[in-house]
Parts: C-alpha cells; sequence; structure tokens
C-alpha cells in the first residue's frame, strides 16, 4: 500500500498462489483494498473466473479515498 503513494501501479496477479497459502494457513484475511478501488467489479469477476478482465491498479485510484 505504501508504494501505492510512492506512484508505484501494480498488475493483476493469479490468485492460485493465494488460495494455496489461505489453505496452509498462512494467513487468515487478505485484503483486496487496491483492487476494488481500481475495479469496483472485482469480486464479479474473480467468482465469474473472469481473471482476464480484471484491472490493474494505479496510483491515480487513491484520489477516490479523498
Amino acid at each position: 500500500m505504501l508504494t501505492a503513494f510512492q506512484g508505484q501501479s501494480s498488475e493483476p496477479a493469479g490468485l492460485e498462489s493465494l488460495v494455496e497459502r489461505l489453505e496452509r494457513g498462512e494467513f487468515d484475511l487478505i485484503a483486496v483494498g487496491r483492487a476494488l478501488l481500481s475495479d469496483p467489479a472485482w469480486v464479479r469477476k474473480v467468482h465469474q473466473g473472469e481473471y482476464g478482465a480484471l484491472k490493474g491498479f494505479a496510483p491515480s485510484a487513491m484520489a477516490e479515498l479523498v
């Protein structure tokens, strides 16, 4: 999150390794705040398997917080 304030963006990544780590018990909470700022339909797209339609995060989305 700090890198977003420094102007760095990010691209969508696969969820497979994230799910594996969650199933191994490495953590019990996953935040998707930046994803939702850039793509409000993120949950629907992931639920429907539309991974190619996910949008990357752009620092300009931080303006939504003010």
